[in-house]
């Protein structure tokens, strides 16, 4: 789950727009509204990332174990689910929770459990593959929850790592970035979380999954493309979704007005036809338990 919220540069006390991670339960991204949000808006995007990621792992299949870490709003957990394997959600979001209980109901073998993925309460080697997609690339503890993703993994098994390739993401948080760039020109980004920027280094990446205790780690680029409809239906369709986009959701209504209006001149840029088309490039890793 990508989490975007209002933030304090060192050397600013102006509000920022990186996406960030906030582990506060009381936090508008732990709700279930938010979980309805970012599955309308973010699975579209998301959805392509994890279809690679399951076919680069294989063995996805009628028996095998998966675990799922930072699942988000199930765009992995569910397609592996109709694979017929045995899938574990986690997210530490109940709002997440809620809404992956009830999109993994008809799978028997499939649960959803709150959880922490830098701390996993599971057993050494319980599962056949695990994935960690955008999850943990930006938790405060990076290199503990890769090592705990790789714990749980049995030995022979498969461990997915994803991020983006450059922040803030993909799909309408760039474009997002960029509307406020140009209203807000002063406005300065915080750096984004340590681990999305050394895990965002193919090198790297290889780097420090082979560390963690696998082998044969592969690591490739590929593309995930956002659509959407165009000019005001773009805003119609993503009205929800920026108003939990940090510093958008705390400006006033002639301050978002100017911001919708620059966010219809950066689209216009980037439309196929009548379509809004926003691609971006993931880093996607695989590598083998020792």
């Amino acid at each position: 789950m990508q989490n975007s919220t209002t933030s304090q540069s060192e050397n600013s006390n102006q509000a920022t727009w990186i996406p960030q991670v906030q582990p506060s339960v009381a936090h508008p991204h732990m709700t279930d509204e938010f979980a309805r949000v970012y599955e309308m808006t973010a699975n579209r995007n998301t959805g392509q990332v994890a279809a690679a990621a399951l076919d680069r792992v294989g063995g996805v299949q009628w028996g095998a174990r998966v675990l799922d870490i930072a699942a988000g709003a199930g765009a992995l957990s569910v397609p592996a689910a109709l694979r017929g394997a045995s899938v574990l959600a986690i997210d530490h979001a109940p709002g997440m929770i809620n809404l992956l209980a009830k999109r993994l109901a008809p799978f028997p073998s499939s649960e959803a459990r709150l959880m922490d993925g830098q701390q996993l309460v599971l057993e050494d080697g319980g599962f056949d593959a695990t994935f960690s997609l955008f999850g943990v690339s930006i938790f405060p503890d990076w290199r503990r929850g890769l090592a705990e993703q790789v714990r749980v993994t049995r030995s022979g098994g498969k461990a997915c790592v994803a991020t983006w390739r450059r922040p803030p993401g993909g799909g309408p948080f760039l474009v997002m970035a960029e509307a406020l760039r140009s209203v807000f020109p002063d406005m300065r980004p915080p750096a984004p979380p340590e681990g999305f920027l050394a895990l965002a280094e193919p090198e790297r990446l290889v780097r420090e999954m082979s560390e963690a205790g696998l082998s044969s780690v592969e690591v490739e680029e590929i593309e995930a493309v956002w659509e959407g409809p165009s000019g005001q239906p773009y805003l119609d369709d993503l009205g929800e979704l920026h108003g939990y986009m940090g510093v958008y959701a705390a400006l006033d209504d002639d301050q978002r007005q100017r911001v919708d209006e620059a966010i219809l001149k950066v689209i216009d840029g980037k439309m196929i036809g009548d379509r809004v088309v926003l691609p971006s490039t993931v880093v996607l890793a695989v590598g083998t338990k020792r």
